[in-house]
């Protein structure tokens, strides 16, 4: 299950080894690979590319199939998404002026949950550490 923490054993703040170790396998890196900041997937763990940033894994983007901490599947409308959890903060999206985003802050801010809502439904989700949880784009 995908929290503001990590994801199963992986947990965001590791190093790129210690979530190799704990994902049970080697990450496959992308070519070129770069150290400051690279997208990488777990042979174990298809459904999920995790960002590395100076070797320390800060944020997971998720695909359909992954289940979150908060309870809300890809999908999910606004208003049902607001109906289950009405603390949620809602914020307009970068790119497409009838989306939102919808974060959920961990308790302390360090991380969040963060889905995207585009033509009405949750269609992205991502997890990790701030500021990296934030970037609407990826680092390749």
């Amino acid at each position: 299950m995908l929290s503001a923490e990590g994801f199963g054993a992986i947990r965001f703040g590791m190093t790129l080894e210690q979530a190799q170790q704990a994902a049970g396998s080697k990450a496959a890196l992308p070519e070129p690979f770069d150290p400051g900041c690279s997208m990488v997937r777990f042979p174990t763990l298809p459904k999920l590319r995790f960002m590395v940033e100076n070797n320390v894994v800060t944020r997971a983007d998720a695909e359909p199939g992954i289940e979150n901490a908060v309870g809300v599947p890809f999908g999910a409308t606004l208003t049902q998404i607001r109906a289950s959890q009405p603390a949620a903060e809602v914020t307009p999206h970068k790119y497409d002026e009838h989306g939102q985003y919808v974060t959920f802050p961990s308790a302390g801010g360090r991380s969040a949950i963060i889905l995207e809502v585009t033509g009405s439904k949750v269609t992205k989700m991502r997890a990790g550490l701030q500021p990296a949880v934030a970037y609407v784009e990826t680092c390749g």
